[in-house]
C-alpha cells in the first residue's frame, strides 16, 4: 500500500514537472492561444498579451524605490495604455558576456528561447542561422506604421547586417546616426594665453601643436604638456585620430570598408594614404606631440589621461561636455574647452569617422505570434521622437524626467525632481529613447538658429546639459565628411577563419611603424602579406556581398 501511494506521489511529480518547467519555453504557444483571443480595441488589446525579452541590466539604469524590471513606470504604462505585458525571465548584469553565453547555451541546448531579443555582432549572425527566427519582411509590410516604414525605407543599408538570402531578420534598433562622431575639442584657455587661433587646417593643427608643446600653454615653467590627446584606436569614439586620414585624402580608415572609384569596396588599412598617415602618427611621436604610450592605451585610458589637464586637444563627440570634460575642470579649474570643426588637409581634403546607423537588432522567435503588439508597442515609442503627443505630451513619465510645477509649468531640472532626475527611457525594449538618426544633432543644430521648441523631444534638447550645441551644430555642419563603414554584413567565410590572423597582424605593423620598431617601408610588405594571407579573398567576397544588396 505504501509502495503504491509513492508510486502515484512519484508519478505526480512526474507529471508535474513535465507541465511545470517548460511553463517559459511554453511562452510562445500560450502567446499563440492568446493571439486568437485578443483584441486590439479602443486603443489597446484586451485581454493583455505578453512580450517575453530578455535583456542586460547595467548599473546605469536606476529606478525608483520598490521598482525592479519588471515592476516600473513603463511596464505600467505598457500595460495600461497598450494592453501590453512585458516579462523578462531573465536578466544578466551588464558589461560581462554573461548575456551572449546564456542565449548560446539555450541555442545549443535546444532550448525555447525568448519570444524577443536586441543582439549584434556574431551573436546575430549565429541565431540567424539558427533557423529559430522570423524573416520580418511580412510583418513590417503587415504591422509596422506608415512613420516606421518611412524610416526603414530612409536607411535600408541599415538592415543588411541582419540579412540572409535577400531575407530581414534583424529590425535595426537606431543609433542617433552622427551622436558619437568627432569634433576638435581644444584648451582655449591654452590658445589665450598663446595668443593664438584654432587651426583651420592640418599645417596649422601642427603649429598649434608644436606650440603646446615648447611654449609652456600652462604656464608652469615646465615641458609638461602634451599637444594631442589620442588613443591606439585610429576611428574611435573619443580620443580619435581619423581626422588625419580625411586629410591626408583617404576615403577609408583602417580596419574599415569604403567605396572607391570603381564601385567597389576597399580595405581602407592597405592604401597609400594609410602609410602616410602612419608616417605622420611616427613624426609626432617623436617631436612629443602625442603621448609616447599612446599606442598600449585605448582610447577610454587616452581620454582619462586628457582629465589630468596636461594635454591640449581631443577629437570626440558633442556629449563630451558630460565626460571627460568636466572632469578636466575638477583638475584644472581654470581650464576653458571650445569644440572647432574638423581641420582640411593640403589639397582641401576633410574626413572623419562616422558612427554605424544601428546600436543592435531586434530579432524574434519563430514561435512569437504578436509582432502586432510589439510593431504597436514600438510606434507609441517613437512618438516621442515625432513630436506625436498621445502618450508623451511633456516628457517620459512625471516624476522621473520632468515635473509640473504648482504654476503649471513643465520643468526638467534635476533640482525639481523629488528623488532626483532618472531616465526611464532605459526600461523600454529599446534600452533608451529610440533614435532617428541624424535628428537629434540637426534639431540643437535648427534650436541654435533660433527654432522656437514645441515638441516634447525639442524642449528636453533645448534643456540638455549632456551635449553642447555648439559642438552638436559643427558636427552636423560636417556630416558631409563622414567616414563610415560601408562593409556591414555577416563575416564573410574566409574572414571566419582568417580575420583574426590578419586584424593582428595589421595591428602590429601599424604599433611597431609609429613607434619607431619598424621603417615605414615594412608597410608595403604588410600590405602584400595581407592580401596573400587571405584579404584579396576576403576583398572578392565583400564585394560579392555588396553586389547583391545594391540589386
Amino acid at each position: 500500500m505504501q509502495s503504491k501511494k509513492i508510486k502515484r506521489l512519484i508519478l505526480f511529480m512526474l507529471l508535474f514537472s513535465l507541465t511545470a518547467i517548460p511553463l517559459y519555453g511554453c511562452s510562445s504557444n500560450n502567446s499563440e492561444q492568446a493571439a486568437e483571443k485578443s483584441e486590439f480595441k479602443d486603443g489597446k488589446f484586451n485581454p493583455p498579451v505578453t512580450i517575453n525579452y530578455v535583456r542586460e541590466v547595467g548599473n546605469e539604469i536606476k529606478f525608483r524605490d520598490g521598482e525592479t524590471i519588471n515592476d516600473n513606470v513603463h511596464t505600467r504604462w505598457a500595460k495600461d495604455e497598450l494592453g501590453i505585458i512585458i516579462n523578462h525571465p531573465w536578466t544578466t548584469p551588464g558589461g560581462s558576456d554573461q548575456f551572449s553565453q546564456k542565449i548560446r547555451l539555450s541555442l545549443s541546448a535546444n532550448e525555447e528561447l525568448p519570444d524577443v531579443m536586441m543582439v549584434n555582432g556574431t551573436l546575430l549572425t549565429d541565431l540567424v542561422d539558427s533557423g529559430k527566427f522570423l524573416s520580418i519582411d511580412e510583418a513590417i509590410d503587415q504591422f509596422a506604421s506608415d512613420r516606421l516604414k518611412a524610416l526603414y525605407k530612409q536607411f535600408p543599408e541599415s538592415f543588411y547586417s541582419a540579412m540572409k538570402d535577400g531575407k530581414r531578420y534583424g529590425l535595426p534598433v537606431f543609433s542617433g546616426g552622427n551622436g558619437s562622431d568627432p569634433v576638435m575639442w581644444i584648451r582655449q584657455d591654452w590658445l589665450d594665453k598663446l595668443q593664438m587661433k584654432a587651426p583651420t587646417t592640418l599645417a596649422e593643427l601642427e603649429q598649434l601643436m608644436d606650440a603646446f608643446v615648447n611654449k609652456d600653454p600652462d604656464g608652469n615653467n615646465k615641458k609638461d604638456t602634451v599637444a594631442l590627446a589620442i588613443g591606439s584606436s585610429i576611428a574611435s569614439w573619443i580620443a580619435d585620430s581619423s581626422f588625419l586620414w580625411g586629410a591626408l585624402g583617404s576615403h577609408g580608415l583602417p580596419f574599415r570598408w569604403y567605396e572607391n572609384s570603381e564601385g567597389k569596396l576597399q580595405y581602407g588599412s592597405i592604401v597609400p594614404e594609410t602609410k602616410a598617415a602612419l608616417g605622420k602618427l611616427k613624426e609626432w611621436t617623436d617631436k612629443g606631440y602625442v603621448d609616447k604610450d599612446f599606442m598600449i592605451n585605448d582610447s577610454g585610458k587616452a581620454a582619462e589621461r586628457f582629465t589630468a589637464g596636461n594635454e591640449g586637444i581631443i577629437f570626440g563627440p558633442a556629449w563630451m561636455v558630460g565626460w571627460p570634460n568636466p572632469d578636466v575642470l575638477k583638475n584644472v579649474p581654470s581650464a576653458v574647452l571650445k569644440p572647432y570643426p574638423i581641420v582640411s588637409g593640403p589639397n582641401g581634403e576633410i574626413g572623419r569617422t562616422g558612427e554605424g546607423l544601428t546600436v543592435g537588432y531586434f530579432v524574434f522567435n519563430k514561435n512569437f505570434k504578436h509582432m502586432d503588439a510589439f510593431f504597436r508597442y514600438l510606434d507609441a515609442l517613437y512618438g516621442f521622437q515625432y513630436g506625436d503627443e498621445k502618450y508623451f505630451k511633456n516628457g517620459w513619465y512625471e516624476g522621473y524626467d520632468f515635473v509640473i510645477k504648482p504654476d503649471g509649468s513643465v520643468s526638467y531640472d534635476d533640482k525639481d525632481i523629488p528623488g532626483g532626475k532618472l531616465d526611464p527611457s532605459k526600461y523600454a525594449l529599446t534600452r533608451n529613447a529610440p533614435d532617428i538618426p541624424f535628428k537629434a544633432y540637426d534639431t540643437m543644430k535648427k534650436l541654435s538658429d533660433g527654432l522656437e521648441p514645441i515638441t516634447v523631444f525639442e524642449k528636453q534638447l533645448a534643456t540638455s546639459v549632456n551635449v553642447d550645441r555648439e559642438a552638436a551644430t559643427i558636427t552636423t555642419d560636417q556630416n558631409k565628411y563622414r567616414i563610415a563603414d560601408m562593409f556591414t554584413g555577416s563575416p564573410t567565410t574566409t574572414m571566419k577563419s582568417k580575420k583574426q590572423f590578419l586584424d593582428k597582424m595589421e595591428q602590429e605593423v601599424i604599433a611597431k611603424i609609429v613607434l619607431g620598431k619598424s621603417p615605414l617601408d615594412d608597410f608595403d610588405k604588410f600590405v602584400e602579406e595581407w592580401k596573400s594571407g587571405g584579404g584579396d579573398d576576403i576583398t572578392n567576397e565583400v564585394n560579392e556581398w555588396y553586389k547583391s544588396i545594391k540589386k
